[in-house]
């Protein structure tokens, strides 16, 4: 029996669903607009800060109040994007690496402008804001099963993982906005000419996958025991990895991703740590065997269509 192996099971099961929200409006947001935002990372970083300035300036620990601000903060600052960089980019012929670069851009903007915020907050306050401890939230129950304590970020996440997936399920397949959205993603020359507006598609998709990542990132603040102006920047690598485990297209190999990812990095560890001495910190380095396998045997986005796609291809030309 691996030692501890009860808590690296909660925490496969705990990063799991942090992964599942942060990972499945990438794979959506891409599927709508063909842009790799690495600006994604600011999206939790916010989420997160909207509920530490409530609880830090006006003393609110109520999640669901932050949850309904987070998304409303973050899915403006993911149209704000769109409107002002990626859409004038795309309309000049931007190539989608140079569009992505510029989310780059965004990405350290954002993430200084934040530390900027914060120095202010401290100098007329007094509290440190860049290093925010956990918060407890007083409309967040914790639970028990059979002895196994449930805390507030697990029953928060999993309410939330769980509404996810059931309302884009309802949301994409029920409704005419998100067959709409389907559309523009699979066709959208096809998709403009039955009379669906692009931008507007484009726009919603940005608020709805914007605000989820920023309530994922209020959780998180339930969940770390600091919470910085990086915060997002710590769990890019994971949440691209989830993604392109996915190809970035499919919702549901996003959510196989998530469960590989938290199994490898968390059960994964521990075995190595247990056997063979590896210190916990090499976490990272898993993922990171995980993203360049992903890459060069399946890549997303067809680029080169994976390793069995090329010997498909040469054994094709013989």
């Amino acid at each position: 029996m691996i030692p501890g192996v009860q808590q690296a099971l909660m925490n496969t099961f705990q990063y799991m669903l942090f992964y599942l929200i942060f990972s499945i409006p990438l794979t959506l947001s891409y599927r709508t607009t063909k842009v790799i935002n690495f600006a994604h990372a600011n999206f939790i970083t916010y989420g997160a800060y909207v509920a530490i300035f409530l609880h830090g300036l006006l003393g609110l620990d109520i999640m669901s109040v932050a949850v309904v601000l987070a998304f409303i903060v973050t899915g403006a600052i993911a149209v704000l994007n769109n409107t002002l960089v990626f859409t004038p980019l795309q309309k000049r012929g931007s190539s989608p690496a140079i569009i992505m670069i510029s989310s780059m851009g965004l990405w350290i903007t954002y993430k200084y402008l934040l530390y900027m915020i914060t120095d202010v907050a401290r100098y007329y306050t007094a509290k440190n804001f860049v290093s925010y401890g956990r918060i407890t939230y007083s409309d967040v129950p914790r639970g028990s099963i059979v002895g196994i304590s449930f805390s507030q970020a697990l029953v928060a996440s999993l309410v939330a993982a769980s509404l996810l997936v059931a309302l884009l399920y309802l949301f994409l397949e029920k409704t005419k906005i998100g067959r709409a959205m389907r559309a523009v993603a699979d066709n959208p020359s096809l998709a403009e000419i039955s009379g669906i507006s692009r931008p507007f598609v484009v726009n919603l998709t940005w608020f709805i996958c914007g605000g989820i990542v920023g309530v994922g990132g209020v959780i998180w603040t339930s969940f770390s025991g600091a919470i910085t102006p990086e915060v997002g920047d710590s769990a890019i690598l994971q949440v691209f990895t989830v993604g392109f485990i996915g190809g970035l297209v499919s919702l549901l190999r996003t959510g196989i991703g998530a469960v590989l990812i938290s199994t490898i990095e968390n059960v994964g560890i521990a075995i190595l740590n247990t056997y063979f001495g590896i210190p916990v910190s090499f976490r990272p380095f898993l993922t990171f065997v995980t993203l360049i396998t992903t890459l060069i045997v399946f890549p997303p986005l067809g680029a080169g269509g994976g390793l069995p796609y090329r010997f498909l291809r040469r054994g094709s030309r013989k």
